[in-house]
């Protein structure tokens, strides 16, 4: 008799997997990138510096204000400031003539912005963290400090770099990117005061103090509301600036 012939058994799919890993090391190369570019061009300097003003501060309030103080140094420094930092970074690298390499370049937009939120997160979330340290004696939830501030910091960045792909120059950065900073951060300055609307509790500016406030133990800070909240305007912010980030990167070149 003659044997019959086994087909072989169809080997598992591999290029998903080997794909994930291309992926990945994109952006662990972009992220390093943006960590050197970063030091090169001083941010890190820049928010030791501005963290140093703050913790000296924080230092001299007296002791019943100062986590409620806090909780507004780490939301307008550490959390906030990186709106205004990739405006710089997304204009010096168009001045250098970055942008004009995208075409050839294999790095996707999502890892592009994840790259840079991750990068500046990463700074905000260290200087939240020396602020609380140096400022308030360690007194904080790190965990909840950690998320929040991370969280918040990678929001406002991805808000900014989509604007920032809209400015000729840093000055018009500067004039577009004030109205949407304002907007996000007078209800949560308000909330402080104990002025509050429902529609100021769903922005991101506010929610993230409430996380900063709970990590510090005030009677201001929030429930699991914040957490959806800040993770909700996390998701919209990253689907607007991918869908975006192809738009500004064409033409390249110099401004």
């Amino acid at each position: 008799m003659r044997a019959t012939k086994r087909s072989a058994a169809p080997m598992p799919a591999l290029t998903p997997t080997k794909a994930d890993g291309r992926a990945l090391r994109r952006f662990l190369s972009a992220l390093a990138n943006d960590i050197r570019y970063q030091m090169k061009y001083g941010f890190y300097f820049l928010y030791a510096f501005i963290s140093a003003i703050y913790i000296a501060a924080l230092l001299i309030v007296p002791g019943e204000y100062k986590k409620a103080v806090a909780s507004v140094i780490i939301l307008t420094d550490p959390a906030m400031l990186g709106m205004f930092f990739i405006g710089g970074i997304w204009l010096l690298e168009k001045e250098e003539g970055l942008h004009g390499y995208w075409g050839i370049s294999p790095l996707r937009p999502m890892e592009y912005i994840l790259s840079k939120a991750v990068s500046l997160s990463v700074i905000s979330t260290a200087a939240a963290v020396l602020i609380v340290l140096l400022g308030l004696r360690g007194e904080a939830g790190y965990l909840s400090l950690l998320a929040a501030v991370f969280t918040g910091s990678g929001i406002f960045t991805v808000i900014g770099l989509t604007v920032a792909t809209y400015a000729r120059s840093v000055n018009h950065y500067l004039l577009i990117a004030s109205p949407p900073a304002v907007f996000f951060s007078v209800p949560p300055i308000l909330a402080v005061f104990g002025i509050s609307h429902p529609f100021g509790e769903i922005l991101p500016g506010t929610a993230l103090w409430r996380g900063i406030s709970s990590s510090l133990g005030t009677p201001a800070g929030g429930g699991i509301q914040t957490w959806l909240i800040l993770t909700a305007w996390l998701g919209l912010a990253l689907y607007f600036a991918n869908k975006r980030l192809p738009s500004g990167f064409q033409g390249g070149g110099k401004a």
